[in-house]
């Protein structure tokens, strides 16, 4: 396939080039495109910004007034108040709820007040001269009441006249809340919270839209928090469309009434729900040329910024193929031969990716091909150690036929040549290295009738593996050895009878086989060395030498169980001195045919 050749150089080139293009072209089309328009969408900038910081500034206020609210609502002092039913113990805890009101408008002289009220008509504020009006009880005021409905959700109110003090009436933005008991969630109280009017008055009427522009708040249900002209629009004197921005679904709007020629840019606040609207007058955009150079200036600066963009990105995606071929070759460093370059490019960078991949399959079947050879020695070594019979065993075991004929014990000489035999023949298994854990509990059956009839009265035996375990595969001959441990370094050297007991059970990672016997155990130091042997350490030599013979085919049980289902699988002993030892042997749940 016949691709064309493109160098990093011509790359680079056509690259910048479009690049160039890219930038006079754009510069042009937005020249000629400045209009109307562009003044209108710079003013509905800049005025959404403006609105968006009051809307941030006043949101502040609100966030400080609820986490005041949420401290007050749990603190010690304040619950104590409102739950002392002694007068000596409501004054004192009284005075120690006052302090703690007192400590929220000491650096806050926008907080006009701070108070909180039970349901019996008592009122706490944080100034201890202010009386509260007896005209104007808590329980008639839209704040308390709202409250109450609010279930412990905090209610900001619209601007209003504060008159729950005697003789002080300001205009202030109140925050309620109802006051919970900690421990029950019992209704104890209301929490009163008022911002000063005149902070959002400073915020608002710093701001200039124009000659003739303007800011104006309304709550969620279209109510005047301020305006400028708030005079005017309770005298029904001036009107604005508020239902229109209220059911408005757009930040930016045009007014109903052409008349008006006005512009509404709108911010709602997430918390409470109020909405700020900018006003901007439609004859200030067209006579505004100032903001129409700025606009020039501003759609020069993004064409400029975006030409660098479209640099570095060209140049990314030039270095991105240099970049993938060298995270390939780390992760080759660091033995992951699977790894490939995907690098698509027609140009060197490409050609040499194809020709690293080329080198790192390479590489990899190589490697694969070592290791199979390797494993195939492996397991031929570890076939061989098993293939090897202990000849003491054997010879025992004869010497035992010979003595019991010679005793005329006819019926133990068929049983247990006849247990030999099949012992034979279940070790060959047709050079099958894996059989079905049944015909392995077979031949760990006949060992130990061999076994029962030499030791007797030495030695008891139970096999307990249940019958659904048995169609699961194992790796052949790996209960013998652990039982022949069991015999010749825990039962024989116990006095009277030993008992070997051969289970299993299935669990969440496979099946669980174990060999357990009475006998003496080991202690924690032989228990190490054995465990030494058994991760193949050579090296280590056991006190008792008759353990040497003992930890080689261990090793070999467990080596081979590795082999064939993975490291998750082995050996693990357990081993308490003058009381016995158990081996587990963790397998895999395999059924059906495996290959070896």
């Amino acid at each position: 396939m016949n691709k064309r050749f493109h160098s990093i150089q011509v790359t680079m080139a056509i690259a910048f080039s479009l690049v160039s293009v890219s930038i006079i072209v754009a510069a042009i089309l937005i020249s000629f495109s400045v209009t109307e328009e562009t003044a209108r969408l710079s003013s509905q900038q800049y005025t959404k910004q403006l609105i968006r910081q009051i809307s941030n500034n006043i949101s502040a206020y609100i966030d400080y007034m609820i986490g005041i609210s949420t401290f007050v609502q749990s603190d010690k002092d304040i619950q104590e108040y409102l739950l002392a039913s002694h007068l000596e113990n409501k004054i004192k805890a009284a005075q120690r709820a006052q302090e703690v009101l007192k400590t929220f408008i000491r650096s806050r002289k926008d907080i006009s007040l701070v108070a909180i009220f039970n349901f019996y008509g008592d009122s706490l504020f944080h100034d201890p001269t202010f009386i509260q009006n007896p005209f104007r009880p808590p329980s008639m005021q839209s704040w308390f009441t709202a409250a109450i409905q609010a279930q412990g959700n905090s209610i900001i109110s619209s601007s209003h006249v504060q008159n729950i003090i005697l003789n002080r009436y300001r205009w202030v933005i109140s925050l309620s809340r109802l006051i919970y008991k900690t421990s029950t969630n019992e209704k104890i109280g209301v929490l009163l919270v008022d911002l000063n009017y005149d902070v959002i008055n400073q915020i608002c009427s710093s701001i200039q839209l124009g000659k003739r522009g303007y800011v104006f708040i309304i709550d969620k249900n279209g109510e005047i928090v301020y305006h400028p002209q708030q005079q005017l629009i309770y005298g029904n004197l001036k009107k604005e469309n508020i239902n229109q921005i209220i059911h408005s679904s757009q930040n930016y709007i045009a007014a109903d009434n052409v008349e008006d020629d006005k512009f509404y840019s709108i911010e709602t606040m997430p918390v409470i729900g109020w909405k700020v609207v900018g006003v901007n007058y439609r004859n200030e955009l067209v006579e505004n040329r100032d903001k129409i150079r700025q606009t020039y200036f501003f759609w020069g600066l993004t064409f400029f910024s975006i030409s660098i963009v479209l640099s570095l990105f060209i140049a990314q995606q030039i270095s991105r193929p240099i970049r993938q071929l060298r995270n390939s070759m780390r992760q080759v460093e660091l033995g992951n031969f699977s790894v490939r370059a995907d690098i698509q490019s027609t140009n060197e960078i490409g050609e040499l990716g194809r020709d690293f991949n080329i080198m790192v399959a390479e590489i990899s079947k190589l490697l694969q091909s070592i290791t199979e050879q390797q494993e195939l020695k492996r397991k031929s070594e570890l076939k061989a150690l098993q293939m090897q019979i202990n000849p003491h065993f054997l010879y025992n075991t004869l010497d035992s036929i010979i003595w019991m004929a010679e005793g005329g014990k006819q019926q133990e000489v068929i049983a247990m040549s006849s247990a030999l035999a099949r012992l034979f023949r279940l070790s060959i298994s047709k050079g099958k290295e894996i059989i079905d854990i049944g015909s392995e509990v077979e031949h760990v059956r006949n060992y130990l009738t061999i076994q029962k009839i030499r030791y007797k009265d030495k030695l008891d035996y139970r096999i307990e593996i249940p019958e659904d375990l048995k169609p699961y595969k194992t790796v052949k001959i790996i209960l013998q050895p652990l039982v022949e441990n069991a015999i010749y370094h825990g039962i024989k050297n116990k006095e009277g009878t030993g008992l070997i007991i051969i289970g299993g059970r299935k669990t969440q990672t496979g099946i669980e086989l174990y060999v357990e016997d009475d006998g003496v155990g080991m202690n924690e130091e032989t228990m190490r060395l054995l465990q030494e042997r058994i991760k193949g350490n050579k090296e280590v030599l056991p006190s008792d030498s008759s353990l040497l013979h003992s930890g080689l085919g261990v090793h070999n049980v467990d080596e081979r169980i590795k082999l064939y289902f993975g490291p998750d699988y082995g050996l693990v002993y357990e081993s308490i001195e003058d009381m016995g030892t158990t081996v587990r042997i963790h397998l895999p749940a395999i059924e059906g045919a495996l290959e070896e």
